[in-house]
């Protein structure tokens, strides 16, 4: 068989393109080729990742120890605070000119001679809802006897029949009426 001779335009793309990706491969075996474990360099990296493993989950906590730490001091800080203003108000308690001060303002308590006024409806004139009726200054009675209209109704309440669930009337009991039943037929 006769072969035919190669376009040399083919030929040298071809090889070019071969040379470039043995090139590469060469490079990528010279440098892990390069890199050369010793049993001290492998022994190293084994201990980093062993404590890093164990170190990690102490770390963590030691991290979320110093925030709860910080987040108490932070309460025992707001708390002085408190206890501090109660301090305060304790102190001002003791003072005699406060207690009448407070006095007078909350019960309306005054000193002995003095005259207090209060104003009621104390409130401007437009929000208060417009009344057009008159009131009366004159004074009504009434004729009823309240003395007796209080005893006769407890005299009647007390000796009301009521109805057992016999039916009967039996005086100063008290029961609950029974429900009665129904009918539910379809027809």
């Amino acid at each position: 068989m006769a072969r035919r001779p190669a376009n040399p335009r083919r030929t040298a793309s071809r090889r070019s393109r071969d040379d470039s990706v043995v090139m590469e491969q060469s490079e990528k075996g010279r440098w892990v080729g390069g890199i050369h474990f010793s049993g001290f360099s492998l022994m190293m990296m084994v201990l980093l990742v062993l404590g890093v493993v164990v170190l990690a989950p102490n770390l963590k906590a030691l991290v979320e120890q110093r925030q709860q730490i910080a987040d108490l001091r932070q309460q025992v800080a707001d708390q002085k605070s408190d206890v501090e203003s109660m301090q305060r108000e304790r102190e001002r308690w003791n003072d005699p000119t406060y207690v009448q001060t407070q006095a007078r303002e909350r019960f309306f308590y005054v000193s002995p001679g003095e005259i207090s006024f209060i104003v009621i409806n104390d409130l401007d004139e437009a929000l208060l809802s417009d009344t057009s009726e008159p009131i009366s200054d004159q004074l009504t009675t009434t004729d009823v006897d309240w003395a007796s209209s209080l005893l006769s109704s407890i005299m009647t309440s007390a000796f009301t029949p009521v109805k057992d669930d016999t039916g009967g009337d039996e005086p100063g009991s008290t029961s609950t009426p029974s429900p009665t039943p129904t009918s539910t037929e379809k027809k």
